[in-house]
C-alpha cells in the first residue's frame, strides 16, 4: 500500500510543475517548472516505480532504513515540490513573451565578430584542458587518459575526504559555452555554412569538456543550451525539429553511456540502472535518508547557505578549506561513510539538514526565486539593452539545477566568477539595442 501511495504522490509531483509551466512559464520546454518536472520524473517517479518492483535497487536501502521511512521521505519530498510550485505561482506577473522574442532575435543578429569569438573560445578550451591534465598529472598521450579522468573527478587534498575539483580553472569553460549559445542563435536565424561549421566546432568542444570533466551533466547542459536558445528565439518544436534532434540526442546518450562504463569499468551498471540506484536529480533516496538519519544536533541552522562567503578562496592558498558542497558533510557526518567524495544532497535535503521539517519553508522561497529570475532575464527591455535572455541557459538553468540536485553555496561561488567572464564577452561582442527602435508591428506578429 505504501508503494502505491508513494507512486501516486510522485506522479502528482511530476505532473503539477508541467501543468503550471504550460500556463505560466515564460519559456517553452525549459522554464523552471519544466526543469522541476523533469527532475521530479527522473528522481522521484521513475525511482519510486523501480523500487516498488525491485526494493534492492534503492540507494537508501544500503543504510538500514526504519519501517515506513520511504513513505515519510516521500511525504517530505512531495511537500517540498508542492511548496516550490506555490512560491512560483505567487510570484507570477503578466509579461509579454512575444516582445522578449523580438528583443532576443535583435540581439542575436547583432553579435559582432563571431569568428573572433569562436576562435577565442576554442583556444580557451584547449588551454584550459591542458592545464587540467597537467594538474591531474596526466598527458595527452597517456594510455587510459579519458578513463582516468572519468574514474576520479577530484584530487584528494586531505584526510577528511575533501578534494580539489579544479572548479576555479573550469570556470573558463563558460567562455566556449556562452559562445556556443550566441553562435547557435545566429545560426538559427541565418543558417549560413560558416556559422553552421562554427556552431558544430563549439559543440564538439563542449563534448570534449564533458569528457575531460568526467561530468555527464555537462551533456545534459549542452542539450539544454540548444533547446533554450531555440525557445528564446521563439522557435517551435514540431516534427521536423524533433527529427533533426534525434541524431545528436542519440549521440549524447551513447556518450553518456560510454562515460558511465569508463567510471564503473566493464562490469559496471548500465546508465539507466545507475540513475535508478543513485542520488541524481530531485532524488527520492535523499529525502528518505535525511528524514530518517538527521539528528537535531547535526542540523546546521542555515550555515550551508552562507558557505559561499569563503568558498571563493582557492584551495591552493587554503588547503584545509572546508568543502562548500554540503554533500561531503551529508556523506561523512550524517550517513557515516568515511570514503572521499560526496552524495548529491539535493535542495530538499539541504533544507532538512539545516532546519529539519521546518526546512519546508525554504521551498516557496526557491519557487519565488525561480519565477523572479526567469522574468528578470527574459524581460524584453532588459534583453534588448543587455542580452540578458542568453544568460538564462548559461547561468539561470544551472542555478535551478543546483537548487534541486546540489547545494546552494557550491553554485554561487562558481556562478559569480562565470558572470564576470560573460559580462566581458557581452561588452566586447554583443551590441546593445535601443528598445524604441524595435518596430511595434513586429511585436504584434511575434
Amino acid at each position: 500500500m505504501a508503494d502505491v501511495l508513494i507512486i501516486a504522490l510522485a506522479t502528482l509531483c511530476t505532473l503539477l510543475p508541467f501543468w503550471i509551466a504550460a500556463r505560466q512559464g515564460l519559456l517553452a520546454w525549459v522554464s523552471p517548472m519544466h526543469i522541476l518536472g523533469y527532475f521530479c520524473g527522473l528522481g522521484f517517479l521513475v525511482k519510486a516505480v523501480a523500487y516498488a518492483a525491485a526494493p534492492e535497487l534503492a540507494f537508501y536501502a544500503r543504510f538500514d532504513p526504519a519501517p515506513g521511512a520511504s513513505l515519510v521521505g516521500a511525504i517530505y519530498l512531495g511537500g517540498f515540490v508542492a511548496l516550490i510550485c506555490l512560491g512560483y505561482l505567487l510570484a507570477c506577473r503578466p509579461q509579454s513573451v512575444g516582445a522578449g522574442v523580438v528583443a532576443a532575435r535583435g540581439v542575436a543578429s547583432g553579435v559582432q565578430h563571431m569568428g573572433v569569438l569562436v576562435a577565442v573560445a576554442l583556444a580557451v578550451t584547449v588551454v584550459t584542458m591542458a592545464i587540467i591534465l597537467r594538474a591531474r598529472g596526466m598527458g595527452i598521450g597517456d594510455a587510459g587518459l579519458i578513463e582516468g579522468l572519468n574514474r576520479a573527478k577530484q584530487i584528494n587534498v586531505n584526510a577528511d575526504g575533501v578534494g580539489a575539483t579544479l572548479a576555479g580553472i573550469k570556470t573558463l569553460f563558460v567562455i566556449p559555452k556562452f559562445a556556443f549559445v550566441l553562435c547557435l542563435a545566429q545560426t538559427i536565424l541565418q543558417p549560413r555554412p560558416m556559422r553552421v561549421v562554427m556552431t558544430l566546432a563549439l559543440a564538439v568542444a563542449l563534448l570534449g569538456i564533458a569528457l575531460v570533466s568526467g561530468d555527464r551533466f555537462e551533456l545534459v547542459e549542452l542539450t539544454v543550451y540548444a533547446i533554450a536558445t531555440h525557445a528564446i528565439l521563439g522557435g517551435r518544436m514540431g516534427w521536423r525539429q524533433l527529427a533533426l534532434g534525434l541524431l545528436p540526442a542519440a549521440g549524447i546518450v551513447l556518450l553518456s553511456a560510454y562515460m558511465t562504463q569508463l567510471r564503473l569499468g566493464a562490469e559496471g551498471a548500465t546508465i539507466l540502472r545507475q540513475i535508478i540506484g543513485s542520488t541524481y536529480f530531485l532524488d527520492f533516496n535523499v529525502a528518505v535518508m535525511v528524514t530518517g538519519h538527521v539528528e537535531p544536533a547535526q542540523m546546521l541552522l542555515g550555515q550551508s547557505y552562507g558557505w559561499w562567503a569563503f568558498g571563493w578562496v582557492p584551495r591552493d592558498l587554503w588547503p584545509d578549506k572546508p568543502a562548500i558542497d554540503l554533500g561531503v558533510y551529508f556523506k561523512r557526518e550524517i550517513m557515516d561513510v568515511a570514503t572521499g567524495g560526496a552524495f548529491n544532497v539535493t535542495g530538499p535535503g539541504e533544507a532538512f539538514i539545516n532546519f529539519g521539517w521546518v526546512g519546508l519553508a525554504v521551498a516557496p522561497v526557491l519557487g519565488c526565486g525561480f519565477r523572479l529570475g526567469e522574468a528578470f532575464l527574459l524581460d524584453a527591455r532588459r534583453t534588448a539593452r543587455t542580452g540578458s535572455a542568453f544568460l538564462y541557459p548559461i547561468l539561470f538553468y544551472p542555478f535551478v539545477q543546483a537548487c534541486l540536485q546540489s547545494s546552494f553555496s557550491a553554485f554561487v561561488v562558481g556562478a559569480a566568477a562565470q558572470l564576470v567572464l560573460i559580462l566581458l564577452i557581452r561588452a566586447l561582442f554583443v551590441r546593445r539595442l535601443r528598445w524604441r527602435a524595435v518596430p511595434t508591428e513586429r511585436l504584434s506578429h511575434a
